[in-house]
């Protein structure tokens, strides 16, 4: 079984022949709809409608499947050739797709990067570096989440280890001395 960075390398390997293959305009148009349908699969795994690229949709053969070598990228994501009309997502390869889309990405902007005047690649540059300023302290949220979660589920099991001891009430050597009322007794006559 591929591990999650062997996956990554090997998107890679194709994005570079890719890129051998097709003209830049072309990749950036085409990598920016895959991107697209990453996404929506990332946002809803569950539906159906999100894991199948229909191939027979004129934006996806003309800017997607147009491209030389993009089956082989299409495949490599976790999609299945179903038939003639469609690719569909295997979701037993959805715990991988975020790192995939992330390698797709990072490549696409490199490309878009060269086409960028001086303006539009500062707010690009600011842009990408609040992205990750961000990720960094879901990061840090996410560990002190799990931190303090095992922190709980460790003090949880130490008290159930712990052994359980009887209570009873403390006497209270204070306050009014109370005598409980004793009736005289009946006298004998």
């Amino acid at each position: 079984m591929e591990s999650s960075d062997d996956k990554v390398g090997c998107v890679q390997s194709i994005l570079v022949v890719l890129e051998g293959l097709n003209d830049d305009s072309s990749i950036i148009t085409g990598l920016e709809i895959l991107i697209k349908l990453i996404k929506n699969i990332l946002k809803s795994p569950h539906e159906e409608k999100f894991r199948n690229i229909k191939k027979t949709n004129k934006a996806i053969s003309t800017k997607l499947l147009s491209l030389s070598g993009i089956e082989d990228l299409i495949l490599a994501l976790g999609y299945k050739d179903d038939n003639d009309e469609f690719y569909v997502f295997d979701i037993d390869k959805y715990s991988d797709l975020y790192k995939l889309k992330r390698a797709i990405q990072e490549f696409h902007d490199e490309k878009r990067k060269k086409y960028m005047t001086p303006e539009e690649l500062e707010k690009f540059e600011i842009l990408q570096e609040q992205k990750r300023k961000f990720y960094e302290d879901n990061k840090k949220k996410a560990k002190a989440r799990k931190d303090l979660e095992n922190g709980m589920k460790f003090d949880r099991e130490e008290k159930n280890q712990e052994e359980i001891k009887s209570s009873k009430a403390n006497h209270l050597n204070f306050g009014a001395n109370v005598v409980k009322f004793q009736p005289p007794a009946p006298a004998s006559r």
